[in-house]
Formats: structure tokens, C-alpha cells, sequence
């Protein structure tokens, strides 16, 4: 009987734990799968894309959408110049902060994925929000949408006036965003902080060479006015400190260091006492020609995007002081007309970005007829930077016609001509150009396949 009871009771606690450790982990299941759902019903996932592909004319030009590009779209057809993958995440775990996560994948850098976008966004109120972390670009009039093939009526915004903002897409640190309407129109003043970087290629080099370009401290507001017919945005950005480093530009400084030090050591010798002061002089200028392509820009922007029964308006008009002699000063415009026939519209653009003043002054290099190897130095390093102003010039401008079909919801075809030139074979504009002169008439044919999800 005793030995009865205890398997008895032997069966009875082996029943209890299996019944309890069953009803420990279906409870903690059932408390995983909501807390689960809970997280995760406020997950939202789209992206966006384009195929296209451009046939270049120019054996001597290859277009690039910025100077980051690994991969211009050289003679022939290419998809490197438009072809583009993005894809995007965003959470709202509460009711007035969210997450939002965009990576972006273009054929012109191989394919590589890139952060454009990692931030966290905190509503302060009904009409103000702060956002910290990457976000676009906000100096341009369509930077909320920029790469986002299917959001442009053109098969890409015009190349002569946008490459040199398109440099660097995103900025890492934080805006503040105030949202008002006011008669019918919906305001929103924006102000913004932030650094980035990003690698900056000298296609003139050959082979070509990739420089570390650094941007510290960029600050900038601006101010938007949206009604039902039309949107239109200004814009103005300051950056504290613009720089790039690389063995090419570590090689012309030290070259310029020699030649300064060159010049300060003539004055040692007596017999030209009477010539130092002009010797240090010319000797402190040249030192001052280090690291030339160092500038702390200005960039001012007014654009518009505006509908007028079936016709479209769009234009836009920028400023850039580098404040920097080698880089210069630009200015520029766009403006493109659309019209729209059931499920097509075709259109027309003209673009234009124009060096408004003066290149590097290299004076300075100018032969001292005192010692020929000395001389023959500054008359070539005086050659090398002459020859980096020519290239530093990005003055071109463009006439582009097309036409959209917007095939189903979420999907558009578009076919595009462009005619691009600058203003001299001595001036490369916004193209990949690694001699001089060159061939300064370029022509683009694309067909693009745009789309949402």
C-alpha cells in the first residue's frame, strides 16, 4: 500500500509540473504574440525605384549625377546615370514619435547601399516637430524627395543646375519643423544643423582620385507656402567649413611649401637684402594658395511647383558663393512646362548655371628671374593650378524635352532628350571630363521606368 501511494503520488506531481510548465509557456506565447502585434501593427515598409537607361553621345563627357559617382555614364548606353533602389522602414511605437530608416542603392556606385536617411521624429505639439539623426539634404526645393524618380515630372532634375548640391544628399543632426495654416495656405518654416561627408572624386585625374570632402557646421532655414494650385519654397543655407583632403592635393601643398620655403631662403643672401620684403611677401601669398579647393559656401534657393488647369510650371533659381576664388561664384535657373493628355504629359526644360566671377589669382607663381630651377617650379605649379580653375568651372546649361506616361497607379515610362554644352571647350561643367579641351556638346537619350510601393 505504501509503495501504491508513492507511485501514486510520483505520477500525480510529474502530472501537476507538466500541466504548469505548459501553462507557464502558452500564457508567456500568448503575452509574446500581443506585446508582438502591439510593437509592430504601427510598422510601415515602401520603396521606391528607376531603371534607366541613357545613351551618351560623347565619347569625352561621361554624365554623372554628382561627384561621388564611382560609375559616369560614359559613351554608349549606361544605367549608371539613373538607375536607382530604395527602400524604407518606418515605426510610430507612440503617438507622436517615430522612427523612420532609408537606404538607397545606385548603378553609378555599383550598387552599394547607402544610408540616407536614420532619424527619430518627436511632435512637440500640434504644429511643431523636431527630428535628430540623417535626413536629406534640405537645401533644394524637392530635397524631401530627392532620388524619388516617380515624384519628377523630368526623367531627373535638370544636371546642369543640381549636381553640385546633389554631392551630398543627407546631413547627420537635427531640424525643427513649424506647421501653421493661414488662409487657406499651409505654411511650414524649417530650420536645420548638421555635418556629413562624403568622397568627392576629381575626374580630371587620370587615374581619376577621390578626395575626403568634410562639412562642418551647416545651418540653414527655410520657408514653404502650399495651396492647392501651387507650392513654392525658399531657402538659405550657410556651412562654417567646407574641406577636402587628398594625396593629390597633400602633393600640390607640398609642393607649394617647397616653393614658398625656396623663395624665404633667398633672402638670406645679401646681395638681395633690398629684394626680401617683396621675397616674403610673394613667399606668405603662395603659402596662402595651400588646400584651394577649402571654402565655407552660401547656397540660396526659391523654387516653385505650380498647376494651371492641364498645364504644369515648375522653376527654380539658386545662388552658390563658395566664397572660395578657385571654386567661384555661381548662379543659376530652371524652368520646365508640362501639359497633360489623359494618361501622358510631355514637356519641355531649359536649365542654365553660369560662373558669375573671377578664378584662383596665381600671380603669386610668377617667375622671380633670380634662379632658373626655382622658376621653372612656379611656372609649373602656376600651370597646375591654372589648369584646376579651368576644371573647377561647372558653368553649362541644358534644353531637355520629354514625355510621361503614367502607365498604371505607382508606375510612369519616360522617354527624354537632352542637349547639354558649356560654355567653352575649355570648360568641363557638370561632366566627367579628364582632358582639355573637349568636345563641349553633349547629348543624352533616356528611357525610365519609375515606380512606388
Amino acid at each position: 500500500m505504501r509503495l501504491t501511494t508513492k507511485k501514486f503520488n510520483n505520477a500525480f506531481i510529474r502530472k501537476l509540473l507538466v500541466t504548469l510548465i505548459c501553462s507557464h509557456f502558452s500564457t508567456h506565447s500568448v503575452l509574446a504574440n500581443e506585446t508582438f502585434d502591439a510593437l509592430t501593427k504601427d510598422f510601415r515598409f515602401s520603396g521606391f525605384g528607376t531603371l534607366g537607361l541613357t545613351y551618351n553621345d560623347n565619347g569625352g563627357a561621361g554624365a554623372i549625377y554628382n561627384y561621388s559617382q564611382t560609375v559616369p555614364a560614359e559613351q554608349g548606353f549606361s544605367l549608371n546615370l539613373d538607375s536607382v533602389l530604395g527602400l524604407q522602414l518606418e515605426w510610430k511605437p507612440l503617438e507622436k514619435t517615430s522612427f523612420l530608416v532609408q537606404s538607397v542603392a545606385r548603378a553609378g556606385q555599383r550598387m552599394e547601399p547607402l544610408l540616407r536617411m536614420a532619424y527619430v521624429r518627436q511632435e512637440l505639439g500640434s504644429e511643431v516637430s523636431v527630428r535628430g539623426g540623417r535626413f536629406r539634404n534640405p537645401m533644394l526645393f524637392d530635397s524631401d524627395v530627392n532620388e524619388v524618380g516617380y515624384a519628377y515630372l523630368m526623367s531627373r532634375p535638370p544636371i546642369a543646375l543640381y549636381s553640385i548640391a546633389n554631392n551630398f544628399p543627407s546631413i547627420d543632426g537635427v531640424d525643427l519643423q513649424w506647421r501653421h495654416s493661414f488662409l487657406n495656405t499651409a505654411f511650414m518654416l524649417q530650420g536645420y544643423y548638421g555635418n556629413t561627408s562624403y568622397q568627392h572624386r576629381f575626374y580630371n585625374l587620370n587615374p581619376v582620385v577621390s578626395a575626403d570632402a568634410q562639412i562642418n557646421n551647416m545651418m540653414g532655414v527655410a520657408l514653404s507656402a502650399s495651396r492647392s494650385n501651387i507650392t513654392v519654397r525658399a531657402s538659405r543655407t550657410w556651412v562654417d567649413s567646407y574641406t577636402m583632403r587628398s594625396s593629390a592635393i597633400s602633393q600640390l601643398d607640398s609642393g607649394l611649401g617647397s616653393l614658398s620655403g625656396g623663395l624665404l631662403a633667398m633672402t638670406a643672401y645679401p646681395q638681395l637684402a633690398a629684394m626680401s620684403p617683396a621675397l616674403i611677401s610673394q613667399a606668405n601669398q603662395i603659402s596662402g594658395l595651400k588646400n584651394p579647393f577649402d571654402n565655407r559656401p552660401i547656397y540660396t534657393s526659391v523654387g516653385f511647383d505650380a498647376y494651371w488647369g492641364s498645364f504644369r510650371f515648375l522653376g527654380e533659381w539658386v545662388q552658390l558663393n563658395s566664397q572660395n576664388a578657385m571654386v567661384g561664384k555661381y548662379e543659376g535657373f530652371q524652368t520646365t512646362i508640362g501639359y497633360t493628355i489623359k494618361d501622358f504629359t510631355p514637356y519641355v526644360s531649359f536649365a542654365n548655371l553660369s560662373r558669375d566671377k573671377g578664378s584662383i589669382n596665381t600671380s603669386s607663381l610668377n617667375g622671380t628671374g633670380l634662379n632658373p630651377m626655382l622658376d621653372a617650379g612656379l611656372a609649373q605649379m602656376q600651370a597646375a593650378l591654372n589648369q584646376s580653375a579651368q576644371f573647377a568651372n561647372l558653368s553649362s546649361q541644358s534644353i531637355s524635352a520629354g514625355t510621361r506616361w503614367d502607365v498604371m497607379e505607382n508606375l510612369d515610362m519616360k522617354l527624354q532628350y537632352d542637349f547639354v554644352q558649356t560654355p567653352n571647350s575649355m570648360t568641363p561643367g557638370n561632366f566627367a571630363v579628364s582632358t582639355l579641351p573637349f568636345n563641349n556638346h553633349v547629348s543624352l537619350v533616356t528611357l525610365a521606368l519609375d515606380f512606388i510601393f
